[in-house]
């Protein structure tokens, strides 16, 4: 009898990113039946009901879902600071003082999981801090305080040396970064995780964090930081699809050439018959109200929560 590989993902998200973590969720298991998976979803404020609908969905995999809910309060003065980017995204920080495990894989929730994670998962860190892809175009090292020569890392799929985080405190000494550096940051934890780890990680295939980007017009001639087989192989055979940017498969003009997947992975779960966020009823009436008018409307929700 052949024993399951097993493997530790990690998920964080907040209620209004459910829908995309299903479909997320919902491709990794159905493409990696050959491997156990224990997976930690970090959050706050999931509803019993979502948390039904996770749980439905891996029922009938070899899978262990374990919810991590924290604090709605932690992160608000840095969301405050940074008010283009959820709460969510710094979730991820607090890893290592969540989960006990020497090693794992982060996933963002705005991906598609197209094939087998084990080749990925099975990669050694090393004395690295990380195994990741760069996020090509960076040129901003002075400010972050990084080497010139540092290589800048999307952090959207990370297979965490999560021994080396805990050792060295890492995550401590990046929220801290990213509170006393706030004109420094464009992208909050990726920047500080960046800054912090200063080129010590290790690269991977293209093929499991395919970005947005790649399809963009004049890509290889802007980049040469990627090998030209390397990234046709992630164009055409992606493992992960990682939906960059602001344009997503749930809008309604999105061009992505993989979008497809998302829409069948997402049928594959209670969300079989969700629409276009955009086309949604509230959103296209708060697409029609006028800019002044909702900011009046929130100054005077501010100003009653105050009294």
């Amino acid at each position: 009898m052949n024993v399951k590989k097993t493997v530790n993902i990690v998920f964080a998200t907040d209620k209004n990113y459910i829908q995309h973590l299903c479909a997320a969720l919902k491709s990794l298991l159905e493409n990696n039946r050959d491997l156990s998976l224990r997976i930690f979803i970090i959050s706050s404020g999931i509803s019993p009901r979502q948390k039904r609908i996770i749980e439905k969905i891996a029922k009938s995999f070899d899978c262990i879902i374990r919810h991590i809910t924290i604090s709605d309060q932690l992160f608000v003065e840095l969301a405050t600071e940074h008010t283009m980017y959820p709460k969510g995204i710094y979730y991820r920080l607090l890893i290592p003082d969540l989960i006990d495990a020497p090693k794992l894989l982060y996933l963002d929730c705005d991906m598609i999981i197209n094939g087998s994670i084990w080749e990925l998962y099975n990669q050694d860190p090393g004395e690295a801090y990380l195994c990741a892809i760069e996020d090509p175009g960076f040129d901003r090292h002075r400010q972050l305080g990084m080497d010139k020569t540092a290589r800048y890392f999307n952090s959207g799929m990370m297979l965490i040396n999560l021994t080396k985080w805990k050792k060295t405190a890492l995550h401590k000494k990046v929220l801290d970064f990213i509170e006393n550096n706030p004109e420094a940051i464009w992208f909050p934890d990726q920047c500080g995780l960046n800054a912090i780890i200063n080129g010590n990680w290790k690269t991977v295939p293209l093929k499991y964090n395919q970005q947005s980007s790649f399809f963009s017009e004049g890509f290889e001639e802007q980049f040469d930081c990627f090998n030209a087989e390397e990234l046709r192989e992630a164009k055409n055979n992606p493992v992960i699809i990682h939906y960059t940017g602001g344009s997503k498969p749930w809008h309604s003009k999105n061009r992505h050439p993989y979008k497809h997947l998302y829409w069948h992975y997402l049928k594959m779960t209670p969300y079989r018959f969700a629409i276009y966020q955009d086309l949604q009823p509230v959103n296209i009436l708060k697409a029609m109200i006028p800019t002044e008018m909702k900011t009046a409307i929130k100054t005077r929700i501010r100003k009653l929560a105050g009294q």
